[in-house]
């Protein structure tokens, strides 16, 4: 009997060492949770919110330009942006292409920085949401000195993704506190931060 006892506490050490060997490992090989919002690989925008609205209605519903402009150029061009990253959250190249391509027929009508037809030229020419995605930021930074000092009323958020660029981080605009990743779309639609608000 004792024997038996002894033996039974022997496999149960062993069988607990194992088991915290096996979740050790599994947590070490699984990815850092970067932001408190992030959504795993495998979970999509098209899950039911609580709204009962799908994540692209909901997207799209929370993501309407509110903020009022001095210029009606800059307010225009800041639309064409949101158009740009709603694109880029469904990872929808056509829809990103198409987007730019309004961006550059407004930007012939107004005087703004170069750094905003280049970029917006670098996603009206690609196909690919990758090459789009980069060009998406260098658009991001340009767009920042247009929207310094425009807003007469309003808020953006500039939101932050530490992942993006394979941990080299990047920015985006929105007009929601929410995070929807263009750097990531559904694979991590959620990951990010609001950095700062502009007024």
């Amino acid at each position: 009997m004792k024997k038996n006892l002894k033996n039974l506490m022997l496999l149960s050490i062993v069988a607990g060492s194992i088991s915290l060997v096996s979740c050790r490992d599994v947590k070490e090989d699984e990815p850092a949770e970067p932001m408190q919002h992030e959504m795993r690989e495998g979970e999509h925008m098209e899950e039911t919110s609580m709204e009962g609205t799908t994540m692209d209605e909901d997207m799209v519903l929370r993501d309407e330009v509110t903020a009022e402009f001095e210029n009606e150029d800059i307010g225009n061009l800041y639309q064409h942006y949101i158009n740009i990253k709603k694109a880029l959250v469904q990872t929808d190249a056509a829809m990103a292409q198409e987007s730019a391509n309004e961006m550059l027929a407004e930007l012939e009508q107004t005087e703004t920085s170069g750094g905003i037809a280049a970029a917006a030229r670098n996603i009206s020419t690609s196909n690919d949401v990758n090459s789009q995605r980069e060009a998406f930021s260098e658009l991001t930074k340009a767009m920042e000195s247009e929207l310094e000092g425009a807003i007469t009323s309003g808020e953006i958020y500039k939101q932050y993704c530490p992942m993006a660029f394979e941990g080299k981080g990047d920015y985006w605009f929105s007009n929601s506190q929410e995070i929807r990743n263009p750097y990531f779309g559904d694979k991590m639609l959620k990951c990010g931060r609001v950095e700062a608000t502009i007024n």
